[in-house]
């Protein structure tokens, strides 16, 4: 068991090293640092100063105040279920006074107003808003901002398969817009891709009254209404947690999205069946947590047609997992019934999953990465593209290959918690 706590301890302090914290002092080995954006961002701009990138690469926002950044991520779909169009519609408002800059690390391809302000500067896709604001009142940004969809397929949180297949044929896309050729079964599949391997501090013993009063302030966010940013560390949740034997484990992170929206036919007949889905005459509603296990639909339809897919997605907490054992009411009423050392060590390791999923969370929710104190929320909107749409033929966009590391490292360094299954709610 010594030499077992050794490597637990040395560990951690590679932990505290890959994040940027420095050598702990042995005082500090017997507390877990929960894991946070802030420290990935600064580990990624750290190591992009140590190889030499240009200063301009690892430039942050400036505001002189709190800011809300609410966005809607709008992909339009190929009848395979690949990104043919990217969008972002962004609603970032300031308070405080003096100057701005808002640095997003796109790139994006161009910029549309959409108020009386100028749409901000796209010059080789980067996004830069910059000027003053007085503070009273707020100032609202807003624009919508085309995105190169080749970049960005293999950034999004969530990826969709569809096809269909003809009775005694094999499978084949639809057709643009969701154009069904005939009778016949449409597959559709919707997968979480926020997974990866982490390692996650832990401890042979954690006061049970700390770790509580953490975990239900995380179930009150889990339990209201999906859309705002997921607590981290050191905002809604603490920094650290005092403990006895601290180590760290292996895990799998995964950050839950909550699923919603509607699988409609039109022009013929059929049904929906899957996971999470009401009935409706024409097709089904979904509504369900996607974590682990994809999400996977069968639309039986009577004949040529058209299947409107209708999706949206939001970062989240699952409630479930956050529910007190025994039967408890909430954490605290757990903590005050004495549980032994092995619930405490299981209540710290669900703390850390939690902070860590709001962590990883930060990677696609701000989508556009602005590093900006304050709130707000992304949702992902799904569907087909028009058929004008996704017959377009664009010239790919060049990214720039050290402003996509500084989200790759970010995204990379990072901690975050074990995913759970998809769940009808």
């Amino acid at each position: 068991m010594g030499s077992r706590r050794g490597a637990g301890l040395a560990a951690g302090t590679l932990l505290c090293c890959a994040l940027g914290l420095g050598t702990p002092a042995a005082a500090e080995a017997q507390s877990v640092v929960l894991p946070t954006p802030e420290q990935a961002r600064r580990s990624a701009a750290d190591l992009l100063a140590a190889v030499g990138a240009r200063p301009d690469r690892a430039l942050v926002s400036r505001v002189p105040g709190a800011a809300t950044n609410d966005e809607l991520v709008v992909v339009g779909l190929d009848g395979a279920g690949s990104a043919q169009r990217v969008e972002v519609e962004q609603h970032v408002v300031l308070s405080g006074e003096g100057d701005f800059q808002v640095r997003e690390r796109g790139p994006a391809r161009a910029a549309r107003t959409l108020s009386e302000e100028s749409a901000p500067v796209t010059k080789f896709g980067a996004v830069v808003w910059q000027g003053f604001t007085s503070g009273d009142p707020p100032r609202e940004l807003a624009a919508v901002l085309t995105l190169d969809p080749a970049l960005e397929q293999p950034r999004l949180p969530l990826v969709v398969t569809t096809s269909f297949t003809a009775p005694g044929g094999e499978p084949v896309p639809l057709g643009p817009g969701g154009t069904v050729p005939g009778p016949g079964t449409v597959v559709v599949e919707v997968a979480n891709r926020t997974a990866q391997p982490a390692d996650l501090p832990t401890a042979q013993d954690a006061p049970a009254a700390a770790v509580a009063a953490a975990l239900d302030a995380a179930r009150t966010v889990a339990r209201a209404p999906a859309g705002p940013r997921l607590p981290t560390a050191a905002e809604q949740l603490p920094a650290r947690v005092r403990v006895r034997g601290a180590e760290v484990r292996a895990a799998s992170q995964q950050v839950p999205l909550q699923l919603t929206g509607t699988l409609r036919l039109s022009g013929t007949t059929g049904s929906v069946q899957g996971g999470g889905t009401t009935a409706l005459p024409d097709g089904a509603s979904v509504a369900g947590t996607l974590s682990a296990a994809p999400a996977r639909f069968l639309v039986r339809v009577d004949g040529p047609g058209v299947l409107d897919l209708d999706l949206v997605a939001v970062p989240a907490l699952d409630a479930r997992t956050l529910a007190p054992p025994d039967g408890a009411r909430t954490w605290r009423s757990w903590a005050a019934g004495s549980p032994d050392r092995a619930a405490r060590r299981a209540a710290l390791d669900l703390l850390v999953d939690t902070a860590a999923t709001g962590a990883r969370a930060a990677a696609f929710s701000p989508y556009l990465g602005a590093d900006l104190p304050g709130t707000g929320r992304t949702r992902f909107h799904l569907s087909f593209s028009p058929v004008e749409v996704a017959a377009a033929v664009r010239a790919p966009l060049r990214p720039r290959p050290a402003a996509l590391g500084v989200a790759a490292l970010a995204g990379l360094l990072v901690l975050t918690g074990a995913g759970a299954v998809w769940r009808h709610s």
